[in-house]
């Protein structure tokens, strides 16, 4: 018990918010997103008391996206009350500040599973806050549609886990995540069983990963669902599926069809992700195409995965969470840049980032920063992550002649679109209506400190990654 005590802690306060909300209605809710972020961030030293390169790096990943999605929920308060009421009126909206503190206690209860029905369940907590969370904008069509296609894909990545999971115990007898238990029924002449347990299993993590083939509600669902939680579903989510699959390898590694699998599903993930966000004109929707090709470079550090230290909680590429822990910064970065001109401007589309270059030069930069550096453009943070993805790669014998091509394709493809928000800032000429866009003292402080994170990690890759543990 002792060893969830920060899930209580997330679900105590998440409870706590609940009933505050449902009899004490003139608190404004803003307040409950405040205690949330401050709440997420005071559990992490929980985490970090050993080695923070740990699987525990996947906890703290997810608490430092809470935190941000809550405070950009608070910046965004007023979409969010008029999105939810067609008024200014806070009634409503509470829940929207209090299910991702539930749905990050559902993340760091998975980090710590040893079993792949802890895993499974701690898994459907925050998938179960997700749609409430997705159509949340109950009078909003695209909200709706959102939910809908999220919850009815949701649906088919469960029964894929489902039924991985119900062959993996029919080979095995045992939930239990463990190598003898997989070798001895292989062993035993149930290797096909155990492959097809592997794939399924596989196939639904790839769900909250947003790689193929089940990619297909991300840029639906990014562009309908609420503007924080398209945040929150771009990097919790993520973070949480590359935690369920750095666990559920573990008793797979020796399977020489495991490496092959996942080979396979980074080069049509980097491809799909790609090449659909080169015609996207609205930003959310590009992100969304942008989170599965930057799954795509994830992917191949899973290819020859391994166990880095005996224990299992502590399993994890290393290289994976830090291209993850860049990743974070880089997206949250281009949302809260994104929630600004949404705010004031009242439109998603790339076109919306108009003359910024001009009338708010100091944004311009940092908006720069954030998609130069999802790009991969050299000096930045971005580079760096790549940059291990590639080094990876060229390390795979068997993998490097065809899945290396690909990778650089897309790397290349990704310079266009990312240029794009860059071009319509510097090149595009700001309307008569357009006035200088009034940034508040929360985004001004994330995107500054996303920006120097970036700059700093970029220009002196060695001192960060040593700092990172690495």
């Amino acid at each position: 018990m002792q060893a969830y005590i920060p899930e209580f802690i997330l679900v105590g306060v998440a409870l706590v918010l609940f009933l505050v909300d449902a009899f004490l209605k003139r608190i404004p809710k803003w307040a409950f997103g405040l205690v949330g972020a401050l709440t997420s961030l005071a559990v992490i030293p929980y985490f970090t008391s050993h080695n923070l390169y740990s699987s525990n790096i996947f906890a703290v990943l997810a608490l430092i996206s809470t935190a941000l999605t809550l405070l950009l929920a608070i910046d965004f308060r007023a979409i969010i009350n008029l999105s939810s009421n067609e008024t200014k009126s806070q009634e409503g909206t509470g829940e929207l500040f209090i299910l991702p503190l539930v749905a990050c206690a559902g993340i760091t209860a998975m980090t710590k599973a040893s079993d792949l029905i802890t895993l499974f369940v701690s898994l459907e907590v925050l998938t179960l806050s997700s749609y409430v969370l997705v159509g949340y904008f109950r009078r909003n069509l695209a909200s709706l549609e959102a939910g809908i296609k999220y919850l009815i894909l949701g649906a088919i990545s469960t029964g894929t886990l489902v039924f991985g999971l119900a062959w993996y115990f029919g080979m095995t007898g045992s939930f239990a995540i463990n190598c003898q238990i997989v070798q001895a029924a292989v062993n035993a002449g149930n290797a096909p069983g155990i492959q097809l347990a592997m794939a399924l299993l596989i196939v639904g993590a790839a769900f909250k990963i947003g790689a193929v083939p089940m990619q297909m509600w991300i840029p639906d669902v990014y562009q309908g669902a609420p503007l924080p939680i398209t945040a929150f579903l771009s990097v919790a989510s993520k973070v949480a599926g590359f935690a369920f699959l750095s666990i559920i390898l573990v008793p797979f590694v020796s399977l020489p069809s495991v490496a092959l699998l996942l080979a396979l599903m980074s080069a049509a993930t980097l491809l799909v992700g790609n090449l659909g966000a080169i015609p996207q004109t609205n930003l959310k929707r590009l992100l969304g195409y942008s989170s599965i090709a930057q799954a795509g470079f994830i992917l191949p550090f899973f290819v020859t995965y391994e166990t880095y230290e005996p224990s299992l909680n502590t399993t994890i590429a290393p290289n994976a969470a830090l291209y993850l822990a860049i990743y974070m910064v880089m997206t949250f970065g281009a949302f809260y840049a994104l929630a600004l001109v949404r705010t004031q401007r009242g439109s998603d589309e790339i076109s919306a980032f108009r003359g910024l270059g001009k009338t708010n030069p100091i944004l311009a930069l940092s908006v720069t920063i954030m998609f130069a550096s999802l790009a991969g453009v050299p000096l930045t943070a971005g580079f760096l992550a790549k940059m291990y993805s590639f080094l990876h790669v060229i390390g795979l014998d068997q993998y490097r002649a065809w899945l290396l091509p690909i990778m650089v394709i897309c790397a290349a493809a990704g310079f266009y679109y990312y240029f794009k928000v860059i071009r319509s800032m510097y090149w595009d000429k700001p309307q008569d209506d357009d006035q200088s866009l009034s940034i508040s003292p929360i985004t001004l402080v994330v995107l500054v400190a996303c920006s120097l994170f970036l700059t700093v990690a970029g220009i002196m890759p060695l001192f960060t990654t040593g700092f990172m543990g690495m």
